[in-house]
């Protein structure tokens, strides 16, 4: 395994199976009451470069604060920046399940709190990527059912608005079979439309303007799909304007600049309105 990747599993009880229990990373470890524990992890976790130290400082602590709500989805959480880091595929694969595990708890135990929703959510997502179509469209099931109840939780956030705008957008874009399949699953046909994924993102951009790279990207994306190229290269300018600080942001920067590339490329479509 990689370097990232540093668990044991525990195997104590039927609750606990599958559940892993991290190794503590420090062999000294400094004693924190749960709230100052929070908030530094909270406080490392705002730079991509301290997310790893956040995620050990959590492990450190999980056998002290294991019951603990607030404790529980930050360590969901910190789970899915780990998936998020690594770049093997076994490893992200392990830290996904791990993580879902972990929002499963969190969502029994908080069932009207927002940001258990909102993560389990997210790793609901991440595990998907290495499931078949038939679990693809379960999870993306799931992944839409948490994300609707932490937005009733936490109408103010706008993550949950850009998480259901990749959501809406995707499955505009879904093919006949895959559409098929989830009607057979589900008893109805996913509908959504590129209309309704630029709300969301709108929505992000009204709740705090600038939030990523990638939300431009998407409404840049919208635009397009709409052919209203003029708000397409405005949030093309708007986002290579914000710093690259995560992987996500680079990867959305390259696409930014094929998109820009592919508009100035059709000068029907390029109204010379790049900066």
């Amino acid at each position: 395994m990689g370097k990232y990747l540093r668990y044991i599993t525990a195997n104590t009880d039927t609750e606990e199976q599958s559940f892993p229990v991290a190794k503590a990373f420090n062999t000294h470890i400094e004693e924190l009451n749960l709230d100052v524990l929070l908030q530094k992890a909270d406080n490392l976790r705002m730079k991509e470069c301290s997310k790893l130290e956040s995620f050990e400082l959590l492990c450190d602590h999980k056998e002290k604060f294991r019951d603990e709500i607030e404790f529980i989805w930050r360590l969901a959480r910190a789970y899915g920046d780990m998936y998020e880091l690594s770049t093997n595929t076994q490893e992200k694969k392990h830290y996904a399940n791990i993580g879902k595990t972990l929002g499963e708890r969190a969502i029994t135990r908080a069932p009207t709190n927002g940001h258990c929703h909102l993560w389990y959510a997210v790793l609901c997502g991440y595990v998907s990527e290495f499931e078949g179509l038939q679990n693809k469209i379960n999870y993306g099931h799931r992944f839409k059912e948490h994300l609707d109840k932490a937005i009733q939780f936490l109408p103010e956030e706008p993550f949950l608005y850009y998480l259901k705008g990749r959501y809406c957008y995707t499955v505009s874009k879904l093919s006949w079979i895959e559409k098929k399949m989830a009607a057979t699953l589900f008893g109805k046909i996913p509908s959504s439309t590129v209309e309704e994924a630029l709300q969301n993102f709108l929505k992000v951009e009204e709740l705090h303007p600038g939030f990523s790279k990638s939300n431009y990207l998407f409404l840049a994306k919208c635009y397009i799909d709409l052919e209203q190229t003029d708000n397409a290269v405005k949030f093309c300018n708007l986002a290579v304007l914000l710093p690259c600080v995560t992987k996500e942001d680079t990867d959305a920067q390259r696409e930014v600049k094929k998109i820009t590339s592919s508009l100035k490329s059709d000068p029907s479509r390029y109204p010379d309105r790049f900066d």
